[in-house]
């Protein structure tokens, strides 16, 4: 009996796992800020083909008219790149509102650095809405690049704090799954090869957290100045390398749950 109310204790613990990563996915698709903010892409592809065709129509009759098209157009351009990043922060703002897996530090730090951004596309705004002539369209453009790896730094950096919280939640389910699991198998008699699987199910918890705090620790690098998108990309391996660290682990984990379910009969 005992081990029936542990198979019954561990079923809904795998599905209860199961449905946070279900109900995560479930919520950013649902979520009407990002739909308005794919609208807002396609509007910026759009206005993106219309001004390459002002380009070419100005290619083939440089006439005053035409020129004015290009600038009027590229000017449309680079509105609507400013209103699909909008777009996007107001989603990540509501998503980090919405959401109940970070805490409420992570979720101020998030919104911090989305009204950050907010006010540099204000200030852009201004700057397109006085360009009059070619010169100026390019001179915003290149500002605008500048302001857009600043933001993606931000962003960059936040992803990486969501990805250590979460990946450390993750860790601490799965260290008290195992520390159940060796609590009921120390209470059988033939265990050896039950504790041999939870003594390597615990090494690669072990390793996961390892590799998360060295995540944790790349990510905090991604600043300006700096090499940003080089720590990112460490932050990231790292992370990858605890998912397999944890993946191994769980292996391992039910591995030793079948085990004790047999020993249980």
């Amino acid at each position: 009996m005992r081990f029936k109310s542990i198979k019954k204790r561990m079923a809904i613990f795998l599905m209860i796992f199961l449905l946070i990563q279900i109900v995560a996915v479930t919520a950013l698709n649902s979520s009407d800020a990002k739909k308005e903010w794919q609208q807002s892409k396609q509007n910026s592809l759009e206005m993106q083909q219309k001004y390459n065709e002002a380009k070419i129509k100005f290619a083939g009759d440089q006439s005053e008219e035409n020129k004015q098209a290009v600038v009027d157009s590229g000017k449309d351009v680079l509105n609507a790149a400013l209103d699909e990043v909008s777009s996007w922060l107001e989603w990540k703002k509501i998503e980090a509102d919405e959401s109940n897996d970070i805490t409420d530090d992570l979720r101020n730090t998030i919104k911090n650095d989305i009204e950050k951004n907010n006010a540099k596309i204000a200030e852009l705004r201004t700057d397109v809405a006085g360009v009059n002539n070619q010169v100026g369209l390019g001179l915003v453009f290149l500002k605008m690049i500048g302001k857009y790896t600043e933001l993606l730094t931000d962003v960059a950096r936040d992803s990486g704090k969501i990805l250590v919280y979460k990946g450390n939640k993750y860790l601490d389910t799965a260290d008290n799954y195992e520390s159940k699991l060796r609590e009921s198998a120390e209470k059988i008699s033939d265990n050896q090869d039950i504790i041999s699987k939870l003594n390597v199910a615990k090494a690669e918890l072990n390793e996961a957290r390892l590799n998360v705090n060295k995540a944790e620790a790349s990510y905090e690098q991604v600043t300006l100045p700096g090499t940003p998108l080089i720590k990112f990309a460490e932050g990231n391996n790292y992370m990858r390398t605890a998912r397999m660290n944890l993946i191994s682990a769980m292996s391992n984990l039910n591995s030793a749950y079948n085990l004790m379910i047999v020993r249980g009969r």
